[in-house]
């Protein structure tokens, strides 16, 4: 598909299917405002180099009304402007940032903590700190669930320490 421009890939059978696919599994609405009135579009969360329109899996592809299409290509502009101006070690972060954020919608999926900033980020996402996380590691395989419960511990304990705190 590499001598097909975009233009002509999005005309493809194979992305008009796929296409037909992501707004059925909408309903017909938009996934962000709920219209189902405007103009629809198919969102791709992201761009790969070599990647056909199709050959992205569902679960990064969006119905989307025109309006909030423009708002999230514009975000995600936005998003990129800001990743460029970072170091790789605050990209690291960044990047258990958004691990952490999707541990959180997605339990099941073990997380890749590669290194300490990463765990920086995972942590940020659900109030740990980074030691938390190497640890958890440490123990088992790390998921959602695990963090989900280290978190709950810490709050707990949290809640304990100042509603019984310890006499002088």
């Amino acid at each position: 598909m590499a001598n097909l421009s975009y233009y002509e890939q999005l005309k493809h059978p194979r992305w008009q299917k796929k296409r037909l696919e992501i707004l059925e599994r909408a309903g017909f609405e938009c996934e962000d405002c709920g219209s189902g009135e405007r103009k629809l579009h198919v969102h791709h969360s992201y761009y790969e180099r070599g990647l056909a329109p199709w050959d992205y899996p569902d679960e990064s592809l969006h119905c989307l009304c025109e309006e909030c299409h423009k708002k999230a290509q514009d975000r995600q502009t936005l998003l990129q402007r800001q990743i460029g101006r970072l170091d790789l070690g605050d990209i690291d972060v960044l990047i258990g940032y958004a691990m952490g954020l999707e541990s959180r919608s997605f339990p099941m999926v073990p997380l890749d903590v590669f290194s300490y900033e990463v765990a920086l980020g995972v942590g940020d996402a659900w109030g740990l700190t980074a030691e938390e996380v190497i640890e958890a590691l440490e123990e088992a395989r790390t998921d959602g669930y695990k963090l989900d419960q280290l978190a709950r511990d810490k709050r707990a304990a949290a809640t304990r320490k100042s509603l019984h705190p310890k006499k002088q």
